[in-house]
């Protein structure tokens, strides 16, 4: 489809020369020098491009343009003007996109198509973005508020944001004593946020988080799933529904992360994140250790690197919880007193509820 251009002037010289330069370029050129009959040629045909000429004897040409723009905004309007034109500074309060001074060039003429196209483009490109963004934000919000489950979005700060229907009827809230308040005073009636937020968690790791929590707010336990969202601002999405995890699919889980600890062919202990004590070890940590259970279970971790490494490893395996990935090397103290060189990674992990940290402990004869 070629693109259309409508010229409107009275000056019959100008109007020759636009069309002439504008129809060697492959444009299909409308021209109308009555400006009465400007209203049904923009009705019964849609233009690209307008160029009114600002010095027409019949009308304003601030007229034109409110008659243009009456009908249509999809178009690029360009004011053919002079330099000896005394209202020039004036054009920034009228709806033009760009001007065309005379006297006229060919080049002039095809370099300000080529602006008002660019322009077109980019308007009619912003018009379907927001068309496409302001649909998807009615269907987000009807679908949404059609969820039976509590959904709320609140800031980094805790502040709720916005919220769907569900979570005002299973509060018993109206808008204006939800939105704008911490959600830890009206979901938990705290006045501060809780140790173990899964919200403050989900910021820090930038990864969702799920957790089991009671709501007093709510009178009762759900599962509160929190995912980070880039909107305007940043913030979290919060998703409570009913835990979906049943008792028996829960043992079938630990069933299988017991078995693979054990047979794991790395020696691997479960650190409380809380004291620093060793909860569990796998066969392989309790044959690197040298060491029985009774000798290996809640002891302290430093106690189980040399002196001289002790402090240092246990600074690193807090540095590696808190900022996930890498390794260091140092050196372990077995129970015979044999000093031994190994490779530590520690991860968070989550077991039966509790706060973990899995020390994956790599002799250095593995590697």
């Amino acid at each position: 489809m070629k693109t259309s251009i409508l010229i409107i002037s009275q000056d019959l010289e100008l109007v020759d020369l636009t069309t002439r330069v504008l129809e060697n370029e492959g444009y299909e050129v409308t021209t109308c020098s009555k400006p009465k009959q400007v209203i049904s040629h923009v009705r019964s045909q849609s233009f690209d491009v307008v160029f009114i000429d600002a010095h027409m004897r019949d009308a304003a040409y601030e007229k034109v343009i409110e008659v243009v723009r009456r009908v249509t905004r999809d178009m690029e309007i360009v004011l053919i003007t002079s330099y000896a034109f005394p209202e020039i500074s004036k054009h920034d309060t009228i709806d033009v996109g760009s001007y065309l001074v005379q006297p006229l060039t060919d080049d002039k003429i095809r370099n300000a198509v080529v602006r008002a196209l660019h322009q077109v483009k980019l308007s009619r490109e912003n018009r379907r973005l927001l068309s496409t963004v302001t649909t998807a934000k009615k269907q987000w919000e009807a679908t949404v508020d059609a969820i039976d489950d509590p959904i709320f979005l609140t800031d980094f700060e805790h502040n709720i944001l916005r919220a769907n229907l569900s979570t005002y009827r299973r509060l018993d809230k109206g808008v204006d004593e939800v939105l704008g308040h911490k959600c830890y005073e009206i979901f938990h009636c705290a006045e501060n946020i809780l140790e173990d937020c899964p919200g403050k968690r989900a910021m820090t790791t930038g990864e969702m988080v799920s957790d089991i929590i009671s709501f007093k707010g709510l009178k009762q336990k759900l599962s509160c799933d929190v995912y980070p969202q880039v909107f305007s601002g940043g913030g979290l999405v919060h998703h409570l529904h009913a835990p979906t995890v049943s008792f028996e699919t829960q043992a079938e889980m630990m069933t299988t992360y017991e078995r693979v600890f054990d047979e794991s062919v790395v020696p691997i202990l479960l650190l409380d994140v809380e004291d620093f004590k060793i909860v569990d070890a796998n066969r392989r940590a309790l044959e690197f250790f040298a060491r029985e259970p009774e000798r290996i279970f809640n002891i302290d971790l430093e106690n189980l690197f040399t002196a001289a490494e002790s402090e240092s490893a246990v600074s690193n395996i807090i540095e590696q919880l808190e900022n996930p990935g890498g390794s260091f090397r140092t050196q372990i103290l077995d129970g015979r007193g044999k000093e031994k060189d190994a490779y530590i990674v520690a991860n968070n992990v989550d077991v039966r509820s509790r706060r973990l940290a899995e020390i994956f402990v790599i002799p250095i004869d593995l590697l």
